[in-house]
């Protein structure tokens, strides 16, 4: 088993997390991690209102820039936030287009 494989089957297995231990974990407050959940920015796991370590990983990348940029309002972090994820989809198909080209 490659070891992506075994840590995506490790990530998957891990309990979820409600959104005040979300918070709590990721240092966000738990109204951050509301309009952060409404703006489209943070997604429970499965639609269930529970939260996967993939989305505690961006709750932390969420906390990180609001220190890191100083933002007040939780809109602003999710529109960032947002524009950061959008940021790595297009570099994920650059990446993936110039593979290609290169074949």
């Amino acid at each position: 088993m490659s070891d992506e494989w075994s840590e995506a089957s490790y990530l998957d297995s891990v309990p979820a997390l409600s959104d005040a231990e979300l918070a709590q974990r990721s240092g966000l407050t738990i109204t951050e991690v509301h309009v952060l959940v409404e703006c489209g920015a943070l997604s429970p796991a499965g639609g269930e209102g529970r939260f996967s370590v993939r989305g505690l990983a961006v709750a932390r990348t969420a906390r990180r820039l609001r220190e890191e940029l100083v933002l007040d309002d939780a809109h602003a972090l999710a529109v960032v936030l947002r524009l950061r994820q959008r940021i790595g989809e297009l570099q994920a198909e650059i990446d993936l287009l110039r593979a290609q080209v290169w074949r």
